[in-house]
C-alpha cells in the first residue's frame, strides 16, 4: 500500500484513462513528462515539508480549450491544430500556483458551441451512464471524465450552459461562477460578455476548494486593485433558508424525469423545514430574456472578428441597458428569496445527433406524451440566470424514472453568492443524501476518493 503521494495518485489516473479512455474519448490531449516532473518535484517538496498551496501535488484536467504554455488549443477545429501556446492563461497560472498537476485536456464540440462534445479533431465524447447518449457540452468531455473517475476535478467554462448541462447529464457537481468572478483573460483574444469559469468535481467541498484557489481580482475583469470579500454561508440547515423552486413552466417545458425529481425535490426541502414557494418568479419578460443573450453573444462574435452579425454599437449599448433592469429584478427576488432551485435543462441526456444544427430536435416526454423542441430553445433554462450574470452550483437530483439517467439540478443565489449556492449544494447532499451518482460499471468502478477536498 504505502503513502499517498502525488506521483502514485496521477498514474492511477493516467492508466484509469488508458483503460476506459477509448470508449469514453473525454481526456483528448496529454502531457505526462510535464506532469510526472512536476508530481515528483511535489512529492520531493512535501518530503520537505514544504506546501505550495491547496491543490499541492493534484492531478487534474482541464478544458481543451484553455490555454497552458507549452500544448496545443484547438477548440476543436483542424486550422489550429499544431501551434503550441507560449504561455498559459491567467486561470492556468492559478491553479498551477494552487499546486496542482495539469496532465490532460478534455474534449469540446467545434469553438464550444454544442451542448455535445464532438469535433473533427477528437472524434466524439460518450457519457459514462450510456455510451450512445452524449455526456453535453460543451464541457462534456470533462464531465465524462470526472464521472468515470478518470480526474478528480475539472475546469471549464460557461456561457450557455456548458458546465452546467454536462455536470447534469453526468450525474456530477459543477458551478458556473458569478461573471469576472474567475478571470477568463487570455493572451491575445477578447473576453467574453456572460462568459465565466468553473470547476467540475464529484463533490460540492472539491467545487469549493476550486473557487477558492482560482476566484480573484484581475487586470482583465474589475483590476488588481480591488479586493475581493464574497459573502459566506451563515445558516447551517436547509431548514433556515427561503427557497424557490421553479420545475417546469409553459415557455420552455421540460422533460417528466426532469419535473419529477424538481418536484419531489420541494417536497423534501419542506419535510427538512425550509421555506418553500413554487411559484415565485422574478418579474421580467422571458422572451425578452432570451433575445438579450442572442444579443449579447452575437456581439461576442463581433469583437472576436469571427463573423459580422449585424450588431449596431447603439444595439449593444441598449441591450447592456435591458441586461441591468434583468439584473436588478433578480436582486429585488433575491431579497424574498435565499435561493432558487431550478433544472439544468429540459431532458437528461439525450442520444448523439451530428446532423444539421439548425434542424436538430430534442425529443422528451411531457405530461405522459411524447413531444419534441427544437435543439436550441431547449436552452432556455441555462439562459434564465445568464444573462443576469448569477452564480449557479448544478448538483444531482437523483434518477430519471422513464431514462433511468441523472437529473440534474441549478442551486442559483443573487451575484456574488457562489459560496452559498455551493454550500447549499453540500446541505442537499449531507440532509438529502443527493450526492454524486456513480455510473454503472465498467466507469462506476473508480477506487473510492474523500468526500472532501479530492
Amino acid at each position: 500500500e504505502g503513502a499517498a503521494t502525488s506521483s502514485r495518485a496521477l498514474e492511477i489516473f493516467v492508466a484509469r484513462n488508458a483503460s476506459l479512455g477509448k470508449s469514453l474519448n473525454a481526456v483528448v490531449a496529454l502531457d505526462l513528462e510535464q506532469a510526472r516532473a512536476r508530481a515528483k518535484a511535489a512529492d520531493e517538496a512535501a518530503l520537505r515539508k514544504e506546501w505550495w498551496g491547496p491543490l499541492h501535488g493534484v492531478p487534474m484536467t482541464i478544458k481543451e480549450s484553455h490555454r497552458i504554455a507549452g500544448m496545443n488549443t484547438t477548440e476543436g477545429d483542424p486550422q489550429r491544430v499544431g501551434t503550441l501556446e507560449p504561455e498559459s492563461e491567467v486561470l492556468v497560472a492559478r491553479l498551477l500556483a494552487a499546486g496542482a498537476i495539469i496532465w490532460g485536456k478534455t474534449n469540446v464540440p467545434l469553438h464550444m458551441m454544442d451542448i455535445q462534445s464532438y469535433n473533427d479533431v477528437f472524434g466524439t465524447s460518450c457519457n459514462p451512464w450510456d455510451l450512445a447518449k452524449t455526456p453535453g457540452g460543451s464541457s462534456g468531455g470533462g464531465a465524462a471524465a470526472v464521472a468515470a473517475g478518470i480526474t478528480p476535478l475539472e475546469l471549464g467554462t460557461d456561457v450557455g450552459g456548458s458546465i452546467r448541462i454536462p455536470a447534469a447529464y453526468c450525474g456530477i457537481f459543477g458551478h458556473k461562477s458569478t461573471y469576472n468572478l474567475i478571470p477568463k483573460r487570455v493572451p491575445g483574444r477578447p473576453q467574453k460578455e456572460i462568459a465565466v469559469c468553473g470547476p467540475l468535481a464529484r463533490d460540492p467541498e472539491d467545487l469549493r476548494l476550486a473557487l477558492e484557489c482560482t476566484a480573484g481580482s484581475d487586470m482583465g475583469s474589475v483590476g488588481t486593485a480591488w479586493r475581493l470579500e464574497m459573502p459566506r454561508p451563515t445558516k447551517s440547515c436547509l431548514a433556515e433558508y427561503r427557497i424557490a423552486v421553479w420545475a417546469d413552466d409553459a415557455f420552455c417545458r421540460v422533460h417528466d424525469d426532469v419535473r419529477e425529481v424538481g418536484l419531489a425535490l420541494a417536497d423534501a426541502l419542506e419535510s427538512r423545514g425550509a421555506h418553500v414557494d413554487r411559484s415565485a418568479r422574478p418579474s421580467f419578460d422571458l422572451a425578452e430574456n432570451l433575445k438579450l443573450y442572442t444579443a449579447l453573444t452575437a456581439a461576442d462574435a463581433v469583437l472576436a472578428a469571427e463573423k459580422d452579425v449585424g450588431v449596431s454599437l447603439l444595439a449593444y449599448q441598449l441591450g447592456k441597458a435591458k441586461q441591468y433592469e434583468i439584473r436588478t429584478a433578480w436582486s429585488r427576488f433575491f431579497q424574498e428569496y435565499d435561493v432558487l432551485i431550478c433544472p439544468s435543462h429540459c431532458t437528461p441526456a439525450f442520444p448523439h445527433d451530428h446532423s444539421e444544427r439548425q434542424g436538430r430536435k430534442l425529443q422528451l416526454t411531457v405530461d405522459g406524451k411524447d413531444s419534441s423542441m427544437s435543439y436550441w430553445k431547449a436552452l432556455f433554462w441555462a439562459i434564465l440566470t445568464n444573462t443576469a450574470l448569477l452564480p449557479s452550483t448544478t448538483f444531482p437530483a437523483g434518477l430519471g424514472l422513464r431514462t433511468g439517467l441523472p437529473v440534474g439540478l441549478n442551486v442559483v443565489g443573487p451575484e456574488w453568492s457562489d459560496f452559498i449556492t455551493i454550500d447549499v449544494a453540500r446541505l442537499l447532499k449531507v440532509e438529502l443524501g443527493l450526492g454524486f451518482l456513480s455510473p454503472p460499471a465498467p466507469f462506476g468502478q473508480a477506487l473510492a476518493s474523500p468526500s472532501s477536498k479530492l
